[in-house]
């Protein structure tokens, strides 16, 4: 009798602990994250009298779904917050007279395939941009920051003239994060670029949660291919005089 219940609650006991391991390797995390408007001065007194008060940077919510050794970061649309009419006419603005920018809708990653694939809007046209899933050469420092109820780890790497960290835990261990963020022991929590915090997880709920749909709105195109179109675009762009009117922006 004994050994049943012995056997019986071992079983249990593992069963648990397989529930728990499942739990920590797929779930949703909730960012805040901070994106630019694109909304500079340009020494156009017209223009910068009318930007001069406005924000150049909004909070917005995205999700980072992950399971089975992929992941899915984008906006939750449900949660998009409101633009003021004044704001989106400086957003419009700028998109006019500034050359034409890329746009990430979603990023999907997966480890086992190697790939990272995101649908991008550019120039009112929807992409799938297929790329490799490379390794960031990140340098694990000795830092250390609480996110939430979870204890992190900076992790840094220079881009260009711009040192990003990342705050990793590896309470959660997926080698994911926001954006095309990844590669550490540990889910990332939150992105810094040069001190300044851009990214944060606000929400962690470690469940099942359903399949992930990988990006297949838009023109199939390669990393090489898609950065090829969009240069060509903007060179195209400024030989046909984009942002030389200058004098016509804000109030309009």
């Amino acid at each position: 009798m004994k050994g049943s219940i012995f056997k019986t609650l071992t079983f249990t006991l593992a069963l648990l602990a397989s529930i728990t391991v499942v739990a920590q390797q797929s779930g949703i995390v909730t960012y805040q994250k901070i994106v630019d408007y694109g909304i500079e001065p340009n020494g156009t007194e017209r223009w910068d009298n009318f930007i001069k008060d406005l924000p150049k940077a909004g909070t917005f919510v995205y999700t980072l779904t992950f399971k089975d050794g992929q992941s899915l970061f984008q906006e939750d649309a449900s949660k998009k917050g409101e633009v003021s009419p004044l704001l989106q006419r400086a957003m419009g603005g700028a998109a006019r007279f500034n050359p034409p920018k890329v746009k990430v809708l979603q990023t999907y990653q997966s480890l086992d395939k190697a790939e990272t694939i995101e649908q991008v809007e550019f120039m009112t046209r929807n992409f799938v941009v297929k790329s490799d899933l490379t390794t960031p050469a990140w340098k694990i420092t000795t830092k250390k920051k609480k996110v939430l109820d979870y204890v992190c780890v900076g992790a840094e790497m220079q881009v260009g003239e711009e040192t990003i960290t990342a705050w990793f835990t590896s309470e959660i261990p997926v080698a994911f994060g926001p954006d095309t963020y990844h590669g550490l022991p540990g889910l990332i929590m939150g992105i810094e670029k040069d001190g300044d915090m851009l990214v944060l997880a606000s929400e962690v709920a470690l469940s099942e949660p359903g399949n992930l749909s990988v990006p297949s709105n838009g023109e199939k195109i390669t990393r090489a291919d898609f950065d090829k179109t969009v240069k060509e675009k903007i060179k195209e762009w400024k030989a046909n005089g984009g942002g030389a009117s200058s004098d016509r922006r804000g109030g309009n």
